[in-house]
């Protein structure tokens, strides 16, 4: 961009046309003479003919002027001017000291900022001062602060990115004392709008520190201040976020986007942030998504405090637990479990079985863990199916007692003695133990140990060789109070205690609580527990959060965390936030952000106003110079019309510029409308309902665009783009299908709107009304709204679509039909399902009415599987939205459903003719 004292082109190139004014001029010098009425005798004309050369009239120097000037405005207009004051102006000459807040806050209007500081170091080089740069956030290595060349100081810049750490005003002001600033002439500070209570103090560090420097503080607008999310909290099965929000201009409701590991969208969960205040956000998924959760985030927000990551510690693995009194059918007893549910319950989803036969359905089902409090021998039915399990990746955790100290059965990791081991008895002379530090080998590393834990009464372990490598826990006199092995690619653990407070006070204190968790959290695949390292587990960071909140693999900077300080780390230049790994173990490290951190940064600092970052406004100098040349051109064509006669030849000006004025009307409303319904009529298409709900509309039509892609690639259906239409306004009877998504606050039809559409479905047009959730038959909110929508309309029976129906072999062979969601049936006209005119199976309180149209097609459809979700493609063709429970399958489906649903509107009953007969019985195998 050129500028010249706040002048600016926006193609500057185009200001070489002014060379060409004086070519201009030296072809307007001469204009043709001046056409005079003569009558008309002849001989007397030639008598009087004049026989000398004439020369052309020449061009009165004001008309020159005049068309010498509408030439430099067209120019100028291609050059498009604009006025634009230096928003760096106005500082001091002299040395300047640019400090940047380049924290996580500061990414939202990190190219505002960035715009601005080009601007103030351009405005240095043309000064040619020394500027100082200097930013707020922590660095690995910082580097001694020094005054440079601004266009040194620019070259920096070009690599200068927001970092996802917090900023510390008060270390970099320790930094500036070292520092030689003292000729520093003008301060520059880019604030990220946070007050972090430590914007007072550092400007009043700096006024000390440079007493006669000019101080200028520019800030982001409010409506600009990032929204930040709290650390997540798990409540049973909800998930709770907060959304901080600081004093700003709301601008409507946003959304919380929760990302699965591969990239995909698990779920949008609608928020709306209060100002100043915390935004309570819960939501709740199945545990197979939820296992698959890896981040959540605030749509629209490009900062790394808006993204919370999930790790192996969120995902809820499904646990059994098991007593004698129901796996040996004894008597019913005290149960033993109560304190192992609630250490697991936070981190899993807990069965208690109550035979043999239910534990190994669950097994079968995927279960995670089983746990078995005092159980001595596992029934031989189930024995063999439990050792397998465990062998392919399962964990068994074993509680001691009396019946495991009488005798046991192989599913121990260790040889066990017979009997136990009472400890500060009338006949024992040992009195109770307290717990040692745990070993390197355990996965109990770094958690803290309650000096007050005593245990006295155990179960022993045989001593060999193998026993120091699989013990997780001793006592202080060294005896095991938790051993394990690796079996194949699972893991069984024995608690050499009970799991009440019969034998010790373990149970009762907090570390069981994480001890629970820490066995909950493994993956016995992928780790290794058999012997003790030379060096200390660590977790390596394996995935790192960008200023920007995105997931990058870390730098050289980035160090690994020691397993048993991974819980007390905090965020820094060393260990940024992201997720860290270690063998088949997965921890993240989160920004923890709190309100008080989110509180802005006042219009007055320490006596020194707050400016915005907004630049200076551009004043485009275009539509000035297209109104003077275009009132130019009038005053010229007037000037010519004069000078050739008079006002004679206005008539054809007066039709140019009607025809004109007749362009400039072609770009009506109406016209668009007719465009677009012409379009419709041209090419055939399918449509949706705007429901006027933002993110349903966009599933839609992103579901629509998606299943028209599938169509024209397997079928040789060849259909445009789809549309959204409104049943009020838009002509509907160019569509052959129309998906109407049904929201639970839709409100009845008008008089027009239901005409409309008795009109379309008589007319042979269907309508695919999506539910999303809740079936038909339900008395759920989604089929109330449906009922309000077709309240007064001539509705035939429906019933769910039969085994024979064309729907089941429009195109694919179909049993079910499934979508996002499965188990909704698909219903349909009964008439039209059932020629034979057997009973329906209409819901209740469905109205009679036409049996059908005339076409044998349905002219209503209604599904309650979500199917717009389940069809969403992104631009490289992987699925926008998870399907429930989620299988390739289950989506693979969910496209045939859509595949016979527009096939039969398109064929109508086609494939009911008695020719297919054949063809389809060979499919069927029948």
């Amino acid at each position: 961009m050129q500028e010249l004292l706040g002048l600016g082109f926006a193609t500057p190139l185009a200001l070489l046309g002014l060379l060409a004014l004086p070519v201009i001029w030296w072809l307007l010098r001469f204009t043709p003479p001046r056409p005079r009425p003569q009558a008309f005798p002849p001989i007397r004309i030639l008598l009087e003919l004049r026989h000398q050369n004439e020369t052309p009239d020449k061009t009165p120097w004001w008309l020159l002027l005049l068309r010498l000037a509408l030439a430099a405005l067209v120019i100028l207009m291609v050059a498009q001017p604009f006025l634009q004051p230096n928003s760096a102006g106005g500082l001091p000459a002299g040395q300047r000291l640019v400090i940047i807040d380049d924290g996580w806050a500061a990414a939202q209007t990190w190219q505002q900022r960035k715009r601005l500081l080009a601007d103030v170091l351009e405005d240095a080089a043309r000064s040619a001062d020394r500027v100082l740069l200097a930013g707020t956030a922590p660095r690995p290595e910082a580097r001694t602060l020094v005054a440079e060349a601004a266009a040194a100081v620019i070259n920096q810049t070009r690599a200068l990115a927001a970092s996802p750490l917090p900023v510390d005003r008060l270390a970099l002001l320790k930094r500036l004392a070292d520092a030689d600033i003292t000729e520093t002439r003008s301060i520059i500070w880019l604030a990220d709008g946070l007050d972090t209570q430590s914007a007072s103090a550092f400007v009043t560090g700096l006024k000390a520190l440079v007493p006669g420097a000019a101080l200028h503080i520019i800030a982001p607008a409010a409506k600009d201040l990032p929204l930040a999310l709290a650390q997540p909290r798990l409540d049973t099965s909800e998930i709770t976020v907060d959304v901080l929000a600081p004093v700003r201009e709301i601008q409507g409701a946003t959304s919380l986007v929760v990302k699965a590991t591969n990239g995909r969208t698990l779920l949008d969960v609608p928020v709306t942030p209060k100002p100043g205040g915390t935004a309570t956000v819960k939501f709740s998924l199945p545990t197979a998504l939820r296992n698959e959760i890896q981040s959540i985030a605030i749509a629209g927000q490009t900062h790394a405090g808006a993204r919370q990551l999930l790790d192996d510690r969120w995902r809820r693995r499904s646990i059994a637990l098991q007593t004698p009194a129901s796996l040996e059918q004894a008597q019913p007893l005290l149960s033993p479990l109560h304190y192992v549910s609630r250490g697991l319950e936070p981190y899993a989803e807990l069965f208690t079985p109550e035979t043999s036969a239910d534990i190994s359905n669950l097994i079968d089902g995927g279960l995670s863990m089983l746990v078995l409090a005092d159980v001595g021998k596992v029934p031989e039915d189930i024995s063999p199916k439990l050792a397998d399990w465990v062998a392919k990746g399962g964990i068994l955790m074993r509680f001691a007692g009396p019946r495991l100290a009488a005798g046991h059965d192989g599913l121990v990791p260790v040889r066990l003695r017979e009997g136990d081991r009472t400890l500060g008895s009338a006949l024992s002379w040992e009195t109770p133990q307290s717990l040692q530090a745990f070993p390197r080998n355990s996965p109990f590393e770094g958690l803290a140990i309650d000096p007050r834990i005593t245990v006295w009464r155990q179960v022993l372990a045989e001593p060999d060789a193998e026993l120091a490598a699989r013990t997780w826990a001793s006592l202080a006199d060294g005896t095991p109070l938790v051993t394990a092995e690796k079996r194949g690619a699972g893991l069984i653990v024995l608690f050499h205690v009970t799991a009440n407070a019969d034998w010790s006070n373990l149970p009762l204190s907090g570390l069981f609580v994480d001890m629970m968790s820490r066995v909950a959290g493994l993956d016995p695949a992928r780790q290794d527990f058999s012997a003790a390292e030379a060096e200390p587990a660590a977790y390596s960071p394996r995935l790192v959060l960008t200023g920007a909140g995105d997931l990058v693999s870390p730098d050289g900077t980035t160090q690994a965390i020691a397993a048993g300080e991974f819980e007390r780390t905090q965020i820094s230049s060393r260990h940024p936030p992201g997720l860290y790994a270690q063998g088949g173990k997965e921890r993240a490290l989160n920004l923890a952000i709190s309100p008080d951190m989110m509180t802005v940064m006042p219009g007055i600092v320490a006596g020194v106003r707050v400016t915005g970052y907004e630049p200076a406004v551009r004043t485009s100098l275009v539509p000035g110079l297209s109104l003077s040349a275009f009132l130019l051109f009038i005053l010229d064509c007037l000037s010519t019309i004069w000078l050739g006669g008079g006002l004679s030849r206005v008539r054809p000006f007066a039709a140019s510029m009607a025809a004109v004025l007749f362009l400039f009307s072609m770009g009506s409303p109406d016209s668009f409308a007719q465009d677009m319904n012409m379009q419709a009529a041209l090419s055939p298409r399918l449509a949706y309902v705007k429901t006027g709900n933002n993110e349903v509309d966009r599933v839609s039509a992103e579901g629509l665009a998606s299943l028209t892609l599938i169509l024209s690639d397997r079928t040789s259906a060849n259909l445009a783009e789809p549309f959204g239409v409104l049943t009020a306004t838009d002509d509907l009877v160019f569509f052959p299908l129309l998906y109407w998504p049904v929201l639970d606050d839709a409100a009845a039809l008008s008089d027009a709107e239901r005409t409309k559409i008795a009109a379309y479905m008589k007319n042979g047009g269907t309508i695919f009304f999506d539910l999303r959730s809740g079936g038909l038959d339900s008395d759920g909110a989604s089929s109330a709204a449906l009922r309000r929508i077709l309240d007064k309309l001539d509705v035939p029976p429906l019933e769910p679509v039969p085994d024979k129906h064309v729907l089941t072999r429009s195109f694919y062979l179909l049993q079910d039909f499934p979508g996002r969601y499965e188990g909704g049936p698909l219903w349909v006209e009964t008439a039209l399902s059932d020629p034979s005119g057997g009973p329906s199976g209409n819901p209740p309180g469905n109205p009679p009415g036409n049996p059908g149209t005339a076409d044998g097609v349905s002219a209503i459809i209604i599904g309650s599987n979500d199917y717009a979700a389940a069809w969403a493609l992104d631009r490289t063709g992987n699925p926008l939205y998870a399907v429930v429970p989620g299988s390739d399958r289950q989506r693979e489906f969910a496209f045939r459903t859509g595949i016979n649903v527009v096939m039969y509107a398109l064929t109508g009953n086609y494939k009911a003719d008695q020719v297919h007969v054949p063809a389809l019985l060979e499919r069927l195998g029948q």
